[in-house]
């Protein structure tokens, strides 16, 4: 059975639909619609996120990395005058990834029996995107798809270099707070508790800190497994909420709001626009159908927004940085860049040197957050473990003193 997909579309005169169609991928929802005279605005695929089914499907998940090495591996057989349904039987041999190894088998069954290459991978959108497909599409028309591989391989790995600088930037704060919470639930636990009884003994007026102390290891002891629920409810609600058309659009909203984050993660959009694109023109595909692709792959329903308005406007005979440069999200820079490259012709050139520039930011950006991010999550580790220490010793010195 094929996805189904939610869409917003509008017609040539403004006027906004929304429904759903049943396709095998995205590109051919959107086919479907241009035929029909309508512009898609947004376009998402049914999901049913909570089954195990599609647990299943997301831990086989192919990786960036994945595609990465086969285009590598690809590129060299290609280049070495190896044939193409011989070198696919190679691939297929030498895979490690049970879903890549099955699809890959696939399409050397396909080519086969006549199809071309990009023809089979576009029969597995899941795990060739139609960033890879087009480009391959291209190369095969221009005789140069090893060279077409060997960009993609440095494309993908880029993207996998700035993927993992983004986590560790991501993952250093959370491990600092998962440690604090772990920590403060066990003082409130284990260590408050063996206080009380001293304290109840000692029958003066125990100090506010020690108060809001007690106080939250009795709520805690007492109360935890509502805690848990209502921490468990939210979760949940949040969960299902980030999976909603509206939802996915308020988180990335948001992603873009955090402070320091959202810098960064700004400045990885854009690269990832640059890069796309850059790569797509470079290749021979057409600026709409460029965009088309980067919609797609930029990672933020913001920026994709941004990209099919631009689309659009570009259909009209507009300049792609006439559109860009009424959103806050790309810099003056890129788009003054952009205008350069339509003015000279040589687009291509600067995407690719608006990408250089922004993977180095991206790279500043990342040790200048864990620089400022470490410092303050350890002040706030110590600020909490200070007042659990400052409420305990306090009475206990007000003790020593009435004895």
């Amino acid at each position: 059975m094929s996805p189904v997909f939610n869409y917003v579309a509008r017609s040539k005169s403004g006027e906004q639909i929304n429904g759903t169609l049943e396709a095998d991928n995205s590109s051919n929802v959107a086919s479907q619609l241009r035929e029909k005279g309508y512009y898609v605005t947004d376009l998402d695929e049914q999901r049913d996120r909570g089954s195990f089914r599609e647990y299943l499907k997301f831990s086989r998940k192919v990786k960036i990395k994945d595609l990465s090495v086969f285009s590598q591996q690809f590129a060299a057989m290609i280049d070495a005058g190896i044939s193409l349904v011989e070198a696919l039987e190679i691939m297929q041999k030498q895979i490690s990834h049970p879903e890549l190894q099955k699809v890959v088998l696939a399409i050397q069954e396909s080519v086969e029996t006549g199809s071309s290459l990009a023809e089979s991978m576009s029969e597995h959108p899941d795990i060739f995107p139609s960033l890879y497909v087009q480009l391959v599409r291209a190369g095969e028309t221009g005789g140069v798809l090893d060279q077409v591989l060997n960009k993609l391989a440095a494309h993908y790995e880029r993207q996998d270099e700035l993927s993992g600088m983004v986590k560790s930037a991501l993952y250093y704060p959370i491990t600092i707070l998962i440690v604090a919470v772990v920590v403060v639930v066990f003082l409130l636990l284990s260590v408050v508790p063996q206080f009380v009884g001293m304290f109840e003994d000692f029958g003066a007026q125990l100090p506010l800190p020690t108060r809001i102390l007690l106080g939250s290891s009795t709520f805690l002891q007492t109360y935890w497994w509502g805690i848990l629920i209502v921490v468990g409810l939210l979760g949940f609600f949040a969960y299902y909420y980030k999976n909603t058309p509206r939802g996915e659009i308020q988180f990335d909203k948001l992603k873009l709001k955090i402070p320091i984050i959202g810098n960064m993660l700004q400045k990885v959009y854009v690269s990832r626009f640059a890069s796309t694109l850059a790569i797509l023109m470079d290749s021979g595909v057409d600026l709409l159908s460029s965009l088309a692709i980067v919609e797609d792959v930029v990672g933020n329903r913001i920026y994709s927004r941004i990209i099919t308005e631009a689309r659009i406007q570009v259909r009209e005979g507009v300049g792609l940085s006439s559109p860009l440069s009424s959103h806050e999200e790309f810099p003056p820079m890129v788009v003054q860049m952009i205008k350069i490259g339509e003015e000279t012709g040589a687009i291509g050139n600067m995407l690719n040197k608006v990408s250089t520039f922004y993977d180095r930011e991206v790279e500043s950006s990342v040790d200048g957050a864990i620089s400022l991010i470490e410092p303050i999550m350890i002040v706030m580790l110590a600020v909490v473990v200070g007042f659990v220490a400052v409420s305990i010793v306090t009475p206990m010195f007000d003790m020593f003193q009435y004895f």
